[in-house]
C-alpha cells in the first residue's frame, strides 16, 4: 500500500476537523484492505467505519448530545464491528466484555484519549453491544442507567445501517425507525437529488435548496455525489420551488455583482446586455456600455463604415436614401456619430429582447433620442439593427444621454417581462430549470416528450447545441467561455457548412453556468492555453461537516495566490518526496473557485500546463489529481476531462478520460473501480516522476516524464530512456551513484507494471551480468563504454554476421578474441579459469539470441540500444549486490571471532 498524502494540516479545532484529521486516516491505514461480504460486499471495513463516524457526527450535533458525550460515541462508532477486528472468531458481546482487546482497538483507531474513566469504559461498552440488534443479556438491563443511554445506541444502530447494500426506500425506512428514537420525535427521510451536474450554477443551486429546507424545518444528513439527504419531523407541504429559485437567483446576481463587465458584451452584431447585469445594478450596465461606446469611438475607421453605408443603403434602395438625404439624415461620417450609431443598435438589441417588433421599437427609441416622426417614417425601409442605426445619427439630437434613457426603459421592460411576483424577482426559466434538475417531491413534473418536440422542432439554426432547448437562446462567444472551452463539445455544425467557427447556441442557464465558470474560478492571466478539468465529488454519504472543512482547504490554498490567480504544486517537492506544497503562479496551476458556495457536491477545478502538449498535461494532472483524490484526511472520487460537462458520478471510483493509445499501458483503461486501482496508477506515476528528477534537471524533468511514460508500453525500454537521459545531461555520468538512486523506484514501477514478469529476455540479461560481475569480465576502466564492452562486442559479432558461418563458429570466435582482450589487457594476464567463465557469460548470450530472438539478426539489432543499456543497469545492480554480500560475510567472520 502506497503512502498516501494528508491535506489537513493545521491543528484541529472542532471533534469534527480532529476525526477527518487524525482518527479517519488512521482507520483507513488499519482497515483499507479488509473487505467485506454479503449486503456489504465491494465496501470495505475501512468505508464502513468512516461512513458510521461520519453518520455519528452530524446525527449526534442534531439531537444535542452533550459536548462531553459525543466523543465517547464517535470512539463506539470507530470500533463497533469488533467481530471483524478479531482474528480468532468471537463474537461482539465477548470482545466488547474483553477490556484488554478493547482497549487496544481504541488505541488502534486512534479514540484511546476519548474513553478515561472506567465509567467511559462501560458506555463504549454497552453502545457497541446493543448495536445492529445486539440484545442486552447481562444484569444491567435490571440497574438504573442513563436513560440517553437507548438514545445513544439508536444512533449507533442507524449509522450501522447507514450504508447498508439494500434498495433505499427499505433502508430509509430502517433509518427512520431508529432516528425516531435517537431525536425523541418522529423523523422523515428525503433524498434529494440532481438529474444534472452544470458545475458552478448546480452547486449555488443546491446551496438554495439547502437554505430553504433548513428555513422550513429540515436537517442536512449526508451528502452524495448526485444530491443530498434531509430529514426532519415533517416534509414540507408547501411548493417550495418559486422560493428556492429566488434565492438561487439572488446567489447568482452577487456572483456577478462585481463582473457586470462579462454581462456587457461587444460583438460584431452590436454591444449585447445580458439580462443577469440588468438584474444586479442598472447604472452600472449603462456605465459599462458608455466605456464600450468610448472604445468604438476610438477603433473608427472611415473606410469600413463607408462599406457598411453602402451595404445598408443599397439594401434600402435609391428612393429612400434620396428621402433620408432630403431631410438631412446624413449616414455617421465621423468617430462621434459611430458611436451614437452603435448606442442605438445596442438600444435596439436590448428592445428586442422584450418581444417587440422592429418598428415598435424604433417608435420608443425614437422618442427618447428626439428623431421626429417623419424621419422615423423616412428610415423605415432601412434595415432596423443595422442600417437605420447608421442613418439616424444626425436625427438622434439627444446623443448618448437620450440612448441611455431608452436602455433604462428595455432594462425596466426586460424586468418587468419575467418577473413573477412583487415579492420575489425571478423568472419562469429559472423556477422551470429549479423543477428540471432537482427531484423536490412538491414541484410539478416536467413532461420530457415536450422538451424532446421542442428539440425536434426548432429552427436548425437556432437549436440549443449546450443545454435543452427551451425559452430563449442565445449565441456564445469565446470572451464568455472558461479558456480553452472546446467547440466540438457542443457544436450545432451543420454539413455542407462554411469552414468558419460554428456558432455555438445555448439556452440562458447553460450559457449562465458557462459564465459563472469563466467568472468564478481564478484562472491565470493568460488564458490561450486549453485548462484540463479534475471533477471531485465528496463520497457518497459523506458528513455536511466534511463539505466545510473541503470548502476552508480550497480556499486557504487558493488564498496562497494573493493576486487571485493560480495555485501550482511544487515539482521538486512532488516528484522527489511525493508531497503536495502549493504556491502561486501567473501562468500555469490550478485556477480554483473563488467562492467557497462553488463548492457542495462537486468541485469542478480547470489546471492548466501552459505550453506542454495534451498527453503531458494529462500525466501531470492525473498526479495532482490521485495525490487530492487519495489522500487520508480527504479521498473523493474523481473523473479527469478536457470537457467542462461530465456524467454524474457512478460507482467508479476515478475516471480518465482521453487517454492517448500510447499512454494506455502505464494508465489502464481510464475506469478505476476502486481506490486500490487509483492507487495502482499513482504508484506508477510516483515512480516515473522520481525517475525523471532523478536523471534529468528539473527544468527538464517534463520531458522526461514523457518519455518515460511513453516506454511504458514496452518496460524494457525503461532502461534505454533512462540511459539516454543521463548521458544527456552528464558527459560522464558516475553510474554506481546513479543506479543507487533510481534502482528502487524503477523496480517497484516494474512491480506494478509486470507484477508476474519472468521473461526470457531479463532473465537471460541478468544471469549475464552476474557472470560479469562475479568474473570482472569488462574492459580497462569504469567508463560506460568500458564496462558494456563484452556485450558489445557480442552485438557487433551479430551485426558482421556472414552467411557461411554458423552459429557455433561465431560464438567460438567470440569467445577466443574476447578472452584474448582480457589477457593483453589485464596486468598479470589470465588464463584457463578466465576462459572458462568467459564461455560460460557467452553461452548465455547464446540462449538470448536463440531464444528470444529466434536467432534473427535483424530483430535483434532492432533492440541492441535497449539492451546494451538494460544490461549496464543489471552490472551495477549485480555488482551492488555482491558488494553487499560480502559485507555481510565480512559482518558474520566479525562476530564469529
Amino acid at each position: 500500500m502506497i503512502k498516501r498524502n494528508r491535506l489537513l494540516n493545521r491543528p484541529p479545532k472542532s471533534l469534527e476537523e480532529r476525526y477527518f484529521s487524525e482518527i479517519r486516516p488512521q482507520i483507513y491505514k488499519n482497515h483499507a484492505h479488509h473487505h467485506q461480504y454479503g449486503v456489504r460486499k465491494g465496501t470495505t471495513l475501512a468505508e464502513h467505519l468512516d461512513s458510521a463516524c461520519q453518520f455519528i457526527l452530524t446525527v449526534s450535533r442534531i439531537a444535542g448530545v452533550s459536548e462531553d458525550k459525543r466523543p465517547l460515541l464517535l470512539a463506539a462508532t470507530a470500533v463497533h464491528d469488533l467481530n471483524k477486528l478479531d482474528t480468532e472468531g468471537r463474537n461482539v458481546k465477548t470482545l466488547a466484555r474483553n477490556k484488554d482487546f478493547l482497549t487496544e482497538q481504541l488505541e488502534k483507531a486512534c479514540v484511546l484519549t476519548f474513553v478515561v474513566t472506567e465509567d467511559d469504559f462501560e458506555l463504549v461498552r454497552k453502545l457497541i453491544e446493543r448495536h445492529s440488534g445486539h440484545n442486552i443479556s447481562d444484569a444491567a438491563r435490571f440497574l438504573p442507567e442513563d436513560p440517553d443511554i437507548e438514545r445513544w445506541a439508536a444512533m449507533l444502530t442507524a449509522a450501522d445501517l447507514f450504508d447498508l447494500g439494500i434498495p433505499d426506500e427499505k433502508r430509509f425506512r430502517k433509518l427512520e425507525t431508529e432516528l425516531t428514537v435517537a431525536f425523541g420525535r418522529s423523523c422523515n427521510l428525503f433524498r434529494l437529488r440532481l438529474t444534472e451536474d452544470k458545475g458552478y450554477i448546480t452547486a449555488l443551486l443546491l446551496g438554495a435548496c439547502e437554505e430553504v429546507l433548513h428555513k422550513h424545518g429540515l436537517n442536512s444528513l449526508a451528502i452524495f455525489p448526485d444530491g443530498a439527504l434531509f430529514e426532519g419531523e415533517a416534509l414540507p407541504k408547501v411548493n417550495l420551488t418559486k422560493e428556492i429559485a429566488g434565492v438561487w437567483q439572488g446567489k447568482i446576481d452577487r456572483v456577478f455583482g462585481n463582473n457586470i463587465e462579462r454581462l456587457v458584451r461587444p460583438t460584431k452584431d452590436g454591444i449585447k446586455i445580458a439580462h443577469p447585469a440588468i438584474q444586479q445594478n442598472i447604472e452600472e450596465v449603462l456605465i459599462n456600455v458608455e466605456a464600450l461606446l468610448e472604445k468604438k469611438k476610438a477603433g473608427y475607421k472611415s473606410d469600413k463604415i463607408a462599406k457598411d453605408v453602402t451595404k445598408w443603403g443599397d439594401a434600402a434602395g435609391a428612393d429612400a436614401i434620396n428621402k433620408v438625404t432630403e431631410l438631412g439624415l446624413i449616414p455617421a461620417s465621423d468617430a462621434d456619430e459611430f458611436a451614437v450609431s452603435e448606442g442605438l443598435k445596442a438600444a435596439y438589441l436590448s428592445y428586442r429582447k422584450v418581444g417587440l417588433s422592429p418598428k415598435e421599437v424604433w417608435d420608443k427609441i425614437a422618442r427618447h433620442t428626439g428623431i421626429s416622426e417623419q424621419q422615423r417614417i423616412a428610415l423605415e425601409p432601412f434595415n432596423g439593427q443595422y442600417g437605420r442605426p447608421l442613418f439616424a445619427t444626425k436625427a438622434a439630437i439627444k446623443g448618448i444621454e437620450g440612448i441611455k434613457e431608452a436602455l433604462k426603459e428595455s432594462f425596466q421592460l426586460r424586468k418587468e417581462s419575467t418577473q413573477t411576483s412583487e415579492e420575489i424577482e425571478v423568472s419562469e426559466e429559472l423556477i422551470t430549470e429549479v423543477n428540471r434538475m432537482v427531484n423536490l417531491p412538491f414541484a410539478i413534473r416536467l413532461n420530457g416528450v415536450n422538451d424532446l418536440n421542442a428539440y425536434i422542432e426548432a429552427n436548425p439554426r437556432q437549436r440549443c447545441s449546450l443545454g435543452s432547448t427551451s425559452t430563449e437562446i442565445d449565441e456564445l462567444i469565446s470572451a464568455n467561455m472558461p479558456p480553452g472551452t472546446k467547440v466540438q463539445a457542443f457544436s450545432n455544425r451543420l454539413p455542407g457548412g462554411i469552414n468558419a467557427e460554428p456558432k455555438r447556441q445555448a439556452d440562458s442557464i447553460a450559457a449562465l453556468a458557462y459564465q459563472l465558470m469563466a467568472v468564478g474560478a481564478n484562472f491565470p492571466s493568460v488564458k490561450k492555453q486549453d485548462p484540463i478539468y479534475l471533477h471531485l465529488a465528496l463520497p457518497k454519504g459523506s458528513a455536511p461537516d466534511l463539505l466545510r472543512i473541503w470548502r476552508e482547504l480550497l480556499q486557504q490554498i487558493a488564498a496562497k495566490n494573493a493576486e487571485g490567480g493560480t495555485v501550482t504544486v511544487d515539482e521538486i517537492q512532488l516528484y522527489q518526496d511525493n508531497k503536495l506544497e502549493f504556491k502561486a503562479n501567473k501562468v500555469v496551476g490550478a485556477a480554483l473557485p473563488k467562492r467557497p458556495e462553488f463548492l457542495h457536491t462537486t468541485v469542478i477545478i480547470p489546471i492548466v500546463w501552459g505550453e506542454a502538449n495534451a498527453s503531458l498535461a494529462l500525466l501531470k494532472s492525473l498526479r495532482l489529481g490521485l495525490e487530492i483524490s487519495l489522500s487520508l484526511d480527504i479521498g473523493f472520487p474523481f473523473t479527469l476531462s478536457s470537457n467542462l460537462e461530465v456524467e454524474l458520478f457512478d460507482d467508479v471510483y476515478g475516471r480518465v478520460e482521453g487517454i492517448p493509445a500510447a499512454l494506455q499501458p502505464l494508465l489502464g483503461s481510464g475506469q478505476y473501480q476502486q481506490s486500490e486501482d487509483a492507487e495502482k496508477i499513482l504508484e506508477r506515476l510516483r515512480c516515473i516522476g522520481k525517475l525523471a528528477i532523478s536523471v534529468a534537471s528539473i527544468q527538464k524533468a517534463d520531458d522526461c516524464l514523457y518519455d518515460l511514460a511513453r516506454a511504458c508500453a514496452r518496460p524494457i525500454e525503461l532502461y534505454y530512456i533512462l540511459l539516454r537521459w543521463i548521458l544527456r545531461e552528464q558527459d560522464e555520468p558516475n553510474l554506481n551513484a546513479i543506479w543507487n538512486r533510481i534502482c528502487e523506484p524503477l523496480n517497484i514501477l516494474l512491480n506494478n507494471l509486470m507484477p508476474n514478469e519472468n521473461s526470457l529476455l531479463t532473465k537471460y540479461l541478468k544471469e549475464a551480468a552476474q557472470i560479469a560481475a562475479e568474473a570482472k569480465i569488462w574492459g580497462s576502466s569504469f567508463k560506460r563504454t568500458a564496462q558494456t564492452e563484452p556485450f558489445t562486442a557480442f552485438i557487433a559479432a551479430i551485426r558482421t554476421q556472414k552467411s557461411h558461418l554458423d552459429l557455433e563458429m561465431i560464438f567460438a570466435a567470440l569467445i577466443q578474441q574476447y578472452h584474448t582482450r582480457l589477457d593483453r589487457i589485464r596486468e598479470h594476464g589470465v588464463g584457463a579459469t578466465k576462459l572458462e567463465q568467459v564461455k560460460r557469460y557467452y553461452d548465455v548470450l547464446r540462449k538470448l539470441y536463440e531464444e528470444v530472438y529466434s536467432a534473427r539478426p535483424e530483430k535483434f539489432l532492432s533492440d541492441r540500444k535497449t539492451l546494451e543499456a538494460a544490461y549496464l543497469f543489471f552490472l551495477e545492480e549485480a555488482r551492488k549486490q555482491l558488494k553487499s554480500q560480502s559485507q555481510d560475510d565480512s559482518d558474520e567472520n566479525t562476530t564469529n571471532t
